[in-house]
């Protein structure tokens, strides 16, 4: 169970940390589309958590707003 709450904390701060970068740089979620070619209706399900975008459709989304997606290491919090 551990294990499980762990990756649901790490989605739970992509997905913050994902609306949080799109609202700083003052764009709708429709602006981001039309920059991305990626259809707003997937940018909702990825900010709502309805679903687990492909790797290939969160680099096209990040990409114009000057992010990418990079593996790092996990900490963990004593």
């Amino acid at each position: 169970m551990e294990k499980e709450k762990m990756l649901q904390d790490l989605e739970y701060d992509f997905i913050c940390d994902f609306i949080r970068i799109r609202k700083e740089n003052h764009l709708t979620q429709q602006a981001l589309a039309d920059m991305s070619g990626v259809v707003r209706e997937k940018i909702a399900k990825i900010e709502a958590n309805l679903n687990s975008p492909q790797l290939n459709s969160l680099i096209k989304v990040l990409e114009p707003i000057g992010y990418t997606v990079k593996i790092v290491p996990i900490t963990k919090e004593d």
